[in-house]
């Protein structure tokens, strides 16, 4: 797969998920129906926020190497994308569920931290 094909793609799926994201907030109603949207909400937030964090990681990435990446940076921008859209995302919900604190704040982070480590590790062998 070509770099800008995928790159191209992550864009669409960014633009489309943005919109229903904005679509989501303004015309469902989590209240009387709240398993369709809390998970319509929960879906387009993170398919928003990993394809607009891949895409600003790949081009902080394409500036600190001076141009010279290939496909593996845009995999790695949507994989470091989708673990700090999860991260935002447990730390909403441990905000709603009224379980939020530092502590969890710092173990969430320290957890996503070593899983990135970890899957980097395994890559470069």
């Amino acid at each position: 797969m070509k770099k800008r094909f995928l790159l191209f793609l992550i864009f669409i799926v960014f633009i489309i998920s943005f919109i229903s994201f904005v679509l989501v907030l303004n015309f469902v109603d989590p209240y009387t129906s709240q398993i369709i949207g809390i998970f319509s909400i929960i879906i387009s937030f993170v398919l928003s926020l990993t394809t607009f964090l891949s895409l600003t990681f790949y081009f902080f990435k394409k500036i600190y190497y001076r141009g010279d990446v290939f496909l593996y940076h845009v995999y790695t921008s949507f994989r470091q994308g989708f673990f700090i859209s999860l991260f935002c995302l447990l730390n909403i919900i441990f905000y709603y569920f009224e379980i939020f604190n530092f502590v969890n704040f710092i173990v969430i982070f320290v957890l996503f931290l070593f899983l990135e480590l970890f899957i980097k590790n395994l890559e470069e062998k």
